[in-house]
């Protein structure tokens, strides 16, 4: 373990490139040290979009939903959303809340050129959850719920969409109330909430059109917005210190149902979990080592980005 990290304190040596290059992070702690390596100005509590980094956000906020008896991962996921929505869903019959949460749900993805075209030319009248889903609209199911695994981004929006159902509050008071508040994320937020704040990396390769995008309303997918500080707070309370969830929540969100590496919201492999991400100009990976404590965190305000580097990190290569 010593000589790992002599290695990787001698690859993440502190940088500060010109102002006019992209701004990234690349953040590692273990055993108590955090070495940072940053461009474009970035710093450890600038906001990045972190996308579907977000999905485990989301599913803590339900598992704690679920603790406190407002929410029941295996009633029908349809208890918690419109009829009308159900019914162009083709009725979401067998579909739990939990399927939606594992991925398992057999529901299209409705987040394809199509909706994001859409919601760039007019993000006031489609950035919204139940518009967004409505893209997904008569497309035929994958497989019968809970029988295999499919990614697809809709389960997470009617996640979102089921916990403001069951509480009475929008998204990202749930979130907020449930997950950055008590994860000590002060520089968190679901993007549309609040405004973007001026440390907010400006435009997309670029392009200020697509700050738009993160001025209107997030989802239960990919909408929170938060630093690499953030994230590392937010890792530490769940993992390491056990303070978010239950130890029965925590055994569901590892749980893998179907043995494709992904519980809820959560990408499991062997001894590291995490979750990547990429949206309009950002993109973003988290990755925890469950035996050493290590986290890594890339996050950049560029689309595509190879975030591969979280990964080789905590699996020391």
């Amino acid at each position: 373990m010593l000589k790992l990290l002599v290695a990787v304190f001698t690859i993440l040596t502190p940088s500060l490139a010109h102002s006019d290059d992209v701004a990234s992070i690349k953040y590692l702690a273990v055993n108590g040290h955090t070495q940072i390596q940053a461009t474009g100005g970035a710093t450890a509590s600038t906001p990045f979009a972190i996308a579907s980094v977000g999905k485990t956000i989301t599913s803590v906020a339900l598992l704690r939903l679920a603790d406190q008896g407002q929410i029941d991962l295996d009633a029908p996921a349809r208890r918690y959303l419109p009829i009308g929505m159900t019914n162009a869903l083709g009725g979401l019959d067998g579909v739990t809340v939990r399927h939606l949460l594992t991925m398992t749900s057999g529901l299209p993805d409705y987040l394809y050129d199509d909706y994001i075209d859409a919601a760039l030319a007019d993000p006031d009248t489609f950035q919204d959850a139940h518009v967004a889903v409505s893209f997904a609209y008569g497309d035929d199911t994958l497989f019968q719920p809970g029988t295999n695994f499919d990614y697809s981004n809709t389960n997470f929006v009617l996640a979102g969409i089921a916990a403001e159902t069951a509480t009475g509050r929008s998204y990202a008071s749930v979130v907020t109330r449930e997950v950055l508040q008590p994860a000590g994320m002060s520089d968190a937020f679901v993007f549309g909430s609040v405004p973007l704040p001026p440390d907010f990396p400006s435009g997309h390769e670029g392009d200020d059109h697509y700050r738009d995008y993160y001025q209107n309303t997030g989802f239960g997918d990919g909408g929170v917005i938060a630093s690499a500080q953030d994230l590392a707070n937010f890792y530490r309370a769940l993992f390491v210190d056990r303070s978010l969830l239950s130890p029965a929540m925590m055994d569901a969100l590892l749980r893998d149902p179907i043995g494709q590496g992904y519980g809820m919201g959560l990408e499991i492999d062997d001894m590291t979990i995490g979750h990547s991400g990429g949206d309009l100009g950002f993109s973003s990976d988290v990755r925890f080592d469950t035996k050493t404590g290590m986290i890594a965190i890339i996050l950049a305000a560029q689309s595509d980005v190879d975030t591969d580097w979280a990964s080789e990190m905590v699996n020391g290569q």
